[in-house]
């Protein structure tokens, strides 16, 4: 993974961790917005030209990944259960990588 996308990623997973799960999906249904990872990847290449460019694990165990399409113009969040559940947490367009500072913290 390219260093500029860590901070990014770091963010939204922090936030997106923090989101609950549908209802069905933590009980193992699918939900409206959960499907197999393998049939969310075939759409969104498919249908946004959108691969995976970040990804990691939680805390909790679930896979967190951001799909984007080449030039940035969409991307998809999306966080994948244990049992290989995938469900969609956020989508938008203009994805765009931040430069990784060298060093953390406040300017000395």
């Amino acid at each position: 993974m390219p260093r500029v996308a860590v901070r990014s990623l770091i963010a939204v997973a922090l936030a997106a961790s923090m989101l609950p799960l549908p209802a069905s999906a933590q009980q193992g249904v699918p939900a409206a917005n959960c499907v197999k990872r393998s049939q969310l990847l075939e759409r969104l290449a498919q249908k946004f030209h959108e691969q995976p460019v970040a990804g990691g694990l939680t805390d909790n165990g679930l896979l967190l990944e951001v799909y984007a399409s080449r030039n940035g113009e969409t991307w998809t969040l999306a966080m994948t259960l244990p049992n290989g559940t995938t469900c969609l947490v956020a989508s938008g367009q203009e994805w765009q990588l931040r430069p990784l500072l060298t060093e953390y913290g406040p300017p000395a």
